[in-house]
């Protein structure tokens, strides 16, 4: 599993009430589709700047995942995304349910309203 830092930009943004997808791809440090038989993906999101303690605004599992591609799939809804405006920040973990817990990426996810 890589552990490098700011590789990507992995920043988000949706509309305050409006669903979105999420799609995550899991590769290992070479690069190569990580083995994620077993695993479930939880997608998690707490207002920023986050305090220890605080509720978690955003908890849901993954929709569909792909493990010969190592993808996974969060269909957020429009209710599960009827937060207040601004920056969050959001983390994908997999999990194996024995004891092995990976954060795949974590960077924020700015919410917006819209003008309409």
């Amino acid at each position: 599993m890589s552990t490098t830092q700011n590789t990507y930009n992995n920043k988000l943004q949706g509309y305050s009430g409006n669903s979105k997808d999420v799609f995550c791809a899991v590769k290992d440090a070479s690069g190569n589709v990580y083995n994620t038989s077993g695993y479930s993906g939880y997608l998690y999101m707490q207002k920023y700047p986050v305090v220890v303690n605080d509720p978690i605004d955003l908890s849901t599992g993954h929709t569909s995942m792909d493990v010969s591609t190592g993808t996974f799939l969060f269909q957020l809804s429009s209710s599960q995304l009827d937060l207040s405006v601004g920056d969050y920040v959001y983390e994908i973990i997999i999990d194996n349910g024995a004891g092995k817990c990976i954060t795949v990426v974590q960077d924020r996810f700015n919410i917006l309203k819209s003008l309409f």
